[in-house]
């Protein structure tokens, strides 16, 4: 019983962490753009995208690795959290092969905005899941990068 009480602890804190850590994120990304101005800087951009990819290719490999996929009350939210992963590791990658081809803005937002997208509904299945640390860390550093690229489609910091 008392494993069951810490289990339940341990959980509520996981998912009140996530949830504040990624509330930001989402916060930020539904505010309107406050500041100075932000010029387009190819080459900052195409590397940001680089780190992202890699980011959430670790965040889906840490997903893969966690102990979520043997609870059941816990499959169905990590299936979908790993689909998540997938989509946003697809698009984080076309992104990058799209800047590193010299694409600039114009040509990549929709892939950013679409990357967003997925970023929420990741954000909402993590949400109702126990994410252990592992995961949490490599999550919270992929949407890191993520908002280090927001001003540069945004156009305002």
């Amino acid at each position: 019983m008392q494993s069951m009480n810490a289990r339940s602890l341990i959980h509520a804190v996981a998912v009140a962490s996530f949830t504040v850590l990624l509330s930001a994120g989402a916060a930020f990304a539904q505010e309107e753009p406050k500041g100075e101005p932000v010029k387009w800087d190819q080459a900052r951009v195409t590397q940001y995208s680089v780190e992202l990819t890699q980011a959430i290719a670790d965040a889906t490999q840490a997903v893969r690795q966690s102990p979520m996929q043997n609870m059941p009350t816990q499959r169905m939210v990590w299936y979908e959290l790993k689909e998540d992963l997938r989509l946003l590791e697809s698009s984080a990658r076309h992104l990058q092969a799209e800047l590193q081809a010299g694409n600039g803005l114009d040509e990549t937002q929709a892939t950013f905005e679409r990357i967003d997208l997925l970023r929420r509904q990741a954000e909402e299945h993590g949400r109702r899941s126990e994410i252990t640390a592992p995961v949490m860390d490599a999550l919270v550093k992929a949407g890191s990068l993520h908002n280090r690229m927001r001003p540069y489609y945004l156009g305002l910091r």
